[in-house]
């Protein structure tokens, strides 16, 4: 992860729960090389618990969603200094990074769009897309969307390009120049349920927030963000309600995935599940409902069934986990124990459980990076192990072989960062699912 100043990067998607775990029974290599200016992520929300559960608890009701502040904050907004210019731009698959050419300076964003202090909002700018390393993908991308002096933030989030929403959403949205934290407000049916507040940052590298918390509950929903100063006055209004920031959430989905990040979504280091360029549900030609959550465990996701699943109630559940367990040390037969569990409980709740192995790593991909810690040396092993017994159960998707090369890793070309496929193995991964469903329901 390339970077010239310090990004929350939607490594928190699946990283920031990934932390290396010993267990005793094996020991990780720790010779990890280290990428110069990379750094650990750092968008999380507030640990202050007492402010996170006054603000989860509070609900009120208002006429207008868009405009109405947050009870006892200011109103009015601190009038900026300076003209700023905001660009938004289509993501580049595989870009980490995105360089920005304007008045002579050059600016970095590792989010699909940015906003840029300039002396003439009419200035003439160029945005190219950048790989890990720093080589050019593509120049001269074109503009979707110029605001000058924009009053409200821009939110990334792409719902309306989703058939269902994610069970845990991911709030995305273009940083505000200056911003030093912002606040977050998920609301269903013209009530605020939810509130959120980023932790200060330095630099304008705050851009997308993951819900910890499961959104069950039928009905309509939209989120927003607005941004503040160090001392807590608004920098912004709210950004504006729009389909791509709206979702509904119905019950009774015929076919729901469940697992960890690969499941979640996001790629290519700097862009999060809130697009869906890197979820393989993308490209499943059948609508499934994505109840993954980054950084799980099999055993996470096995405690959280019940809670997750059942009130989808689902005619077939995919199941994708194991990653992360022979990431941190968990043994195979471990892993393999929960998920048979998963299948036990999938059985004796009418659901068709439909295994898929999991996907390799590329170790050399991941020692270029400071901020995933290098597998253990026996991970193969253990990933063999749980690929063997879901081969052998009734109804399986073999993901794992076409991702791997002939040392056993993760294909180069497939992952940025060697942990997590991006937009062509995700591809893989949902045309496979496309192509079970398509003989399950032929033989229905």
């Amino acid at each position: 992860m390339l970077r010239v100043v310090p990004i929350a990067l939607a490594i928190v998607l699946c990283f920031s729960n990934l932390g290396f775990i010993d267990l005793g029974g094996r020991v990780a290599e720790e010779n990890s090389v280290k990428v110069a200016d990379a750094q650990a992520p750092r968008n999380h929300l507030t640990t202050d618990k007492n402010v996170q559960a006054a603000a989860i608890e509070e609900v009120y009701e208002f006429e207008d969603a868009t405009d109405e502040p947050a009870p006892g904050a200011p109103e009015e907004i601190v009038q900026r200094e300076e003209n700023i210019l905001r660009l938004f731009w289509d993501i580049v698959p595989g870009a980490v990074k995105y360089e920005v050419l304007i008045e002579g300076a050059t600016f970095y964003a590792y989010t699909n769009g940015i906003e840029i202090p300039v002396d003439n909002v009419n200035a003439k700018f160029q945005v190219n897309a950048l790989s890990l390393e720093g080589t050019t993908l593509q120049n001269k991308l074109p503009i979707v969307i110029l605001d000058t002096n924009p009053t409200a933030p821009l939110t990334t989030t792409e719902f309306d390009k989703m058939n269902y929403p994610p069970i845990y959403p991911v709030y995305s949205w273009v940083p505000t120049r200056g911003a030093s934290h912002y606040e977050i407000e998920l609301i269903k049916d013209g009530k605020i349920i939810r509130r959120y507040f980023t932790n200060s940052q330095t630099h304008d590298d705050n851009f997308d927030l993951y819900d910890k918390q499961p959104v069950l509950d039928e009905g309509e929903y939209f989120w927003r963000v607005r941004a503040f100063t160090s001392d807590g006055r608004p920098l912004t209004r709210w950004s504006e309600k729009n389909s791509s920031n709206s979702f509904e959430v119905k019950h009774q989905i015929r076919f729901c995935a469940l697992g960890d990040s690969i499941t979640h979504g996001g790629g290519s280091i700097s862009v999060p599940p809130s697009t869906v360029m890197y979820n393989w549900e993308t490209y499943c030609a059948i609508p499934v409902k994505n109840l993954g959550r980054s950084g799980d465990t099999t055993a996470e996701i096995l405690a959280r069934f019940d809670n997750d699943v059942l009130p989808f109630r689902p005619e077939v559940l995919f199941i994708m986990a194991g990653v992360n367990d022979y990431r941190a040390n968990i043994l195979g037969w471990e892993s393999v124990e929960n998920l048979q569990a998963l299948e036990v409980k999938c059985e004796q709740n009418g659901i068709k459980p439909v295994f898929l192995t999991p996907t390799p790593l590329n170790p050399a991909q991941i020692q270029k990076l400071n901020f995933i810690d290098p597998p253990p040396v026996d991970w193969q092993e253990h990933q063999q192990f749980i690929c063997a017994w879901i081969r052998d159960q009734k109804y399986f998707i073999d993901v794992n072989e076409k991702l791997t090369d002939a040392d056993g890793n993760l294909i180069d070309s497939l992952s940025v960062d060697g942990l997590h496929p991006d937009a062509d193995g995700k591809r893989f991964i949902g045309e496979a699912v496309a192509a079970w469903l398509d003989r399950y329901l032929n033989l229905k």
